[in-house]
């Protein structure tokens, strides 16, 4: 019912109904970044800022929004409407009918789409961080434990999170730390994630790789195989995806590697893994995540990922093996739905 009201205010009245989702829009970026001034706000929709002048003071009139020194912030009655309003905006953009359609495609549960491209609006990528935050708890109950890796996305995810009740969990990195930009790696992410969450951590005193017998060493030490015991029996694993062919020049493969991997196929890096199309693993260039596949079957595995380009990195790690929550953006999740069948092999399961 409530899809057909939409379709038909966007056939009746199409300049009405963006009129209403600009402003819901609008609204929900205030009550996210408030206090905000206009110019932000502007810069952060990449909406011309007399738009958003305009957008704003009609707010104001209706109570909706405030404004002092410091810039826009949400009234309590603006508060009141703001989970409505969202709905209503994602709703005439047709982020849910994405979701739903992704979801059925990738067989992952809950898929969550956020409005823009990552490629085209660094923003974006902001707001996939901030969408996941938001999810995080849900997943967890008292003792649990989870495991994330680092890179830049999750990155945003950490950051984002809200504290509150603190959790009785504890987090742990599912990369090797030495070695990579410290604010981006996985004992900096675990980290603070477990802060926010009220939580506890611990870290990956470790290269990303070793191989077998220095790891079997290592163990040796009391604290690196506690931690390495917790990932091995994680409840919920937090990761990013990439690109393949992106992420070995970033991680520095060495060349003779790099090119035996892109012969092999591979489309997709998650947790240091490489997978070709089908979901086939062909590479681990994490000896401490490589395990990770072979996680107890109900351990929640959580991707995040966006921007147009990912889109069949993103269906290959859907592929490896199951998960509980894809969180994406626009930009991904139309090209992914738009893949040929040959392509994205989807359609011949």
């Amino acid at each position: 019912m409530q899809d057909d009201y939409f379709t038909l205010m966007q056939k009746l009245a199409p300049d009405l109904a963006q009129q209403i989702e600009r402003r819901a829009l609008v609204l929900e970026r205030i009550g996210a970044l408030q206090p905000v001034g206009r110019r932000l706000l502007a810069t952060r929709l990449n909406i011309p800022e007399r738009e958003i002048r305009t957008v704003a003071s009609l707010l104001k009139e209706h109570g909706l929004v405030s404004l002092d020194a410091a810039g826009m912030s949400l009234t309590a009655r603006a508060n009141d409407i703001l989970p409505m309003a969202r709905r209503f905006s994602r709703d005439l953009r047709g982020l849910t009918k994405l979701e739903t359609a992704l979801s059925k495609l990738l067989n992952v549960p809950k898929v969550c789409v956020v409005a823009g491209d990552a490629d085209l609006d660094d923003h974006v990528l902001h707001e996939v961080g901030r969408s996941t935050a938001g999810r995080i708890r849900s997943f967890l109950q008292s003792g649990s434990t989870l495991a994330v890796t680092g890179g830049s996305t999750i990155h945003e995810v950490a950051f984002s999170v809200a504290q509150g009740t603190p959790m009785n969990i504890m987090v742990v990195p599912a990369r090797g730390g030495i070695g990579r930009a410290l604010e981006t790696q996985a004992n900096t992410v675990a980290s603070e994630i477990a802060k926010r969450l009220g939580g506890h951590h611990r870290l990956m005193h470790l290269p990303d790789h070793l191989d077998e017998q220095a790891l079997t060493e290592m163990r040796k030490l009391k604290e690196i195989d506690e931690t390495l015991a917790l990932l091995e029996r994680a409840d919920v694993v937090l990761h990013g995806i990439g690109r393949a062919d992106e992420m070995a020049q970033k991680r520095q493969l060495p060349s003779s590697i790099e090119a035996e991997v892109m012969r092999k196929g591979a489309v997709a890096e998650a947790y240091g893994c490489y997978f070709d199309k089908t979901g086939k693993l062909v590479y681990s260039a994490s000896t401490v995540a490589h395990d990770l596949g072979a996680l107890k079957p109900n351990c929640a595995m959580i991707a995040v990922a966006a921007g147009t380009r990912k889109a069949q990195a993103i269906i290959a790690v859907m592929k490896y093996r199951p998960h509980a929550m894809l969180v994406t953006d626009e930009g991904a999740a139309r090209a992914i739905l738009n893949l040929p069948p040959n392509q994205s092999l989807l359609a011949q399961e």
